[in-house]
């Protein structure tokens, strides 16, 4: 099981179908204790993560902490 402390660091991600992240350090990252998140397979991802979908719009993650679909 994995450390699910509440200010765990957190990172901008691109999040593709095959479930690969690719984290983006230089955008930022936070604390989740902190700074708003999301969830995503049970893991949390910093505001401006995108979530990337072959079959329907792309998401990004907003600071209320939802997952918004986006334009491609």
């Amino acid at each position: 099981m994995q450390n699910h402390k509440k200010d765990d660091r957190i990172t901008v991600d691109t999040i593709t179908p095959e479930n690969t992240v690719r984290t983006h350090t230089q955008k930022g990252s936070g604390n989740a204790g902190e700074d708003p998140f999301c969830v995503y397979d049970h893991k949390r991802h910093a505001v401006g993560s995108k979530l990337i979908n072959d079959d329907g719009p792309d998401s990004v993650c907003s600071k209320d902490g939802a997952w918004k679909n986006v334009q491609k």
